[in-house]
């Protein structure tokens, strides 16, 4: 064995069983370390005029803010509707900074409630709608339910479209990596080539199904919308339409080397390598870490957890299709393996490390990976990663330990035990593509709360449902002492915080009883909500109960 195998067998020997511990531990410690570069949909945080307010000039314009910067669909219009029916439609248009969507009214807005309905896109292309309701020298009706996302085919498949390039970046780029790297004799090979132009048109048809399905899906257009390229001219405005086109770009330039990979073209090689980077970061800015105030490390860190991801998932395929095929019963194996244990334990640590910042970006608070469906996907992705490891742990200690004397090893018990890992991180990125549909737990997590506060001789029951930043609903309902209802005149109140003042609130009673009231709560916190309840004869009585928002 020469100098530089004892080296690599000493490293690998020192990192192996300790080494695959420590990984182990840290998987386990950062929870939600290998989450997908997802992105966080769009919320609304406030509106002019209020939701569900009352205001006694009819306005010109409806003003909707956003927390983040969005865009509008392809038609840019917005609903205006009121109880006979549609008002009209007003041309949507976006403010200064994209972070305000404002709709012109009618001139000659007569008395009454009215209905205002937005659609918008947030920076990750995910459709955000929603309305709000106001009245003019009127009460406004009971404020439209807060209505969960829908699911919208278009968008589904845009979901799978991404899966499909990060398994194709996997398969194409992370395979070539580790050929080059550890077994560069067996990238000239017909599989080796198969391998390569898999991958490379996974990525190619998933930015294209991207890039033509996004106008649609913002439109609302459906499947008809695909023919007629529905927004297509806006989503290549826009940043993931810029990135798709980026990519299609670097792939096409790729071509050359993937048809004839030169095995002494050092040039060659790194040109490759620059252009696959680049094919990553185009991948890292179409999500949302592009668009937030940490872009700058935000986006570096899903370079590396993808180029991570891709060189763990890309050397485990060449070890299944390429290398252990190769195999015989007396061939000195042994050094390659222990190089490729060396370069999957760094892969996962950086997996790992760039992963534990990602997630700390999306998890807010610790309850909501329990609490959401974001939490809860990504768990699931932590066990299967925690699997792949366990096989990997397993994988070292039969083939590097257990090998003959002479350095060899069992092919058909290393085909088995690598297959069945690489099966396993084929499974983190289809967890992953469903990750990339949903929004993340930061801006979702924000359970329905009940909170009591004295009435008299009588107690409010306040219900806020959900407690996230954005549009609450919050009903109120009176019962005595011995549970039973209490029926109150009217019920008035406010919301606010120490640094937003009292915003005032309209409580509508429900035929089946109780009262609701439409509220926005436009920052995370503590929320005091102050309630003025008429009993009729038996007083007027005020009082206040707090409640915690998460945003």
């Amino acid at each position: 064995m020469t100098s530089r195998a004892r080296m690599v067998a000493g490293c690998s020997r020192r990192a192996s069983p300790a080494s695959a511990a420590a990984v182990a531990v840290l998987v386990l410690w950062q929870l939600l370390a290998v989450a997908a570069p997802a992105s966080a949909h769009a919320v609304l945080v406030s509106s002019d005029p209020q939701d569900g307010s009352r205001v006694t000039s009819a306005p010109t314009r409806v003003t909707f803010t956003f927390d983040e910067a969005v865009q509008l669909p392809t038609d840019g219009t917005a609903a205006v509707s009121d109880k006979g029916g549609a008002a009209g439609r007003g041309a949507a248009m976006l403010g200064p900074g994209g972070h305000e969507v404002i709709v012109p009214l009618r001139a000659d807005l007569p008395d009454g409630a009215y209905t205002v309905s937005y659609r918008v896109v947030s920076a990750d292309g995910h459709i955000v709608t929603g309305a709000i309701r106001f009245g003019v020298n009127a009460d406004p009706t009971v404020a439209p339910d807060i209505a969960p996302a829908t699911v919208d085919p278009l968008q589904v498949i845009a979901g799978v479209a991404q899966g499909a390039v990060y398994l194709g970046v996997s398969i194409a780029g992370g395979t070539v990596l580790a050929l080059l790297v550890l077994w560069p004799r067996t990238r000239q090979g017909r599989t080796a080539a198969t391998l390569r132009w898999s991958g490379w048109v996974l990525v190619a048809c998933g930015t294209l199904v991207r890039l033509f399905i996004a106008g649609p899906a913002a439109a609302g257009s459906g499947w008809p919308g695909i023919v007629r390229l529905d927004g297509f001219a806006t989503t290549l405005h826009e940043a993931g339409g810029v990135a798709g086109l980026v990519r299609v770009a670097l792939l096409l330039a790729l071509v050359p080397w993937m048809t004839r990979p030169r095995r002494g073209a050092r040039g060659q090689r790194a040109l490759a390598a620059a252009l696959t980077v680049g094919v990553l970061v185009t991948i890292a800015v179409d999500g949302h870490a592009v668009g937030a105030s940490d872009w700058w490390l935000a986006v570096p860190a899903t370079v590396v957890h993808l180029a991570a991801m891709s060189m763990w998932i890309g050397g485990l395929c060449a070890l299944v299709t390429l290398v252990l095929p190769t195999i015989s019963g007396a061939a000195p194996d042994l050094t390659s393996m222990r190089r490729w244990s060396r370069v999957a334990f760094s892969s996962v640590a950086a997996l790992i490390i760039s992963g534990e910042y990602l997630a700390w970006r999306q998890i807010d608070p610790v309850e909501s990976i329990t609490a959401t469906a974001y939490g809860v996907t990504l768990l699931v992705k932590l066990a299967v990663v925690a699997v792949a490891l366990v096989l990997a742990v397993i994988s070292h200690r039969r083939l590097i330990r257990r090998a003959a004397p002479d350095g060899s090893i069992e092919r058909r018990r290393a085909k088995r035990l690598v297959g069945i890992e690489a099966a396993a991180t084929i499974v983190v990125v289809i967890v992953t593509t469903l990750l990339v549909s949903l929004p993340p737990a930061r801006t979702t997590y924000g359970p329905e709360t009940t909170v009591t506060a004295p009435v008299g001789t009588a107690s409010a029951v306040i219900t806020i449902d959900p407690t996230h930043t954005g549009p609450q609903r919050i009903s109120v309902r009176l019962e005595s002492a011995s549970g039973a209802d209490v029926e109150p005149k009217a019920v008035s109140g406010t919301i606010g915080t120490d640094s937003v003042s009292g915003v005032s609130l309209t409580f509508t009673r429900h035929s089946s009883g109780g009262w609701t009231s439409a509220a926005i709560a436009p920052i995370a916190g503590t929320w005091t909500l102050q309630l003025t309840v008429d009993l009729g004869d038996a007083g007027t009585y005020a009082t206040s109960a707090r409640y915690q928002v998460w945003g």
